[in-house]
């Protein structure tokens, strides 16, 4: 068997890279409801922020952590598109 067809094979056994299971993607739905959504401010400063412009500092770390929060929600939403 070639390596493809035994790669296939390990996966359908559950061997090595498996789905998640259905607890665990409930897990991170419930992460992502947590989260929230932006407000209409804070979604103006998301916009703003992913323009390149930034705050003085020290509010500066706290948009900066906005747009880190609006990210990982982003990506977690994306991974559990791809995971359903």
């Amino acid at each position: 068997m070639a390596f493809p067809q035994i790669a296939l094979a390990q996966l359908r056994q559950g061997r090595g890279l498996k789905s998640p299971g259905f607890s665990v993607i409930q897990f991170l739905e419930g992460v992502v409801d947590e989260m929230n959504s932006p407000t209409d401010e804070q979604a103006a400063l998301i916009k703003l922020t992913m323009e390149g412009k930034a705050m003085s500092y020290p509010d500066r770390y706290d948009q900066e952590n906005m747009l880190n929060l609006h990210k990982a929600k982003m990506y977690l939403e994306m991974a559990l598109g791809l995971l359903r």
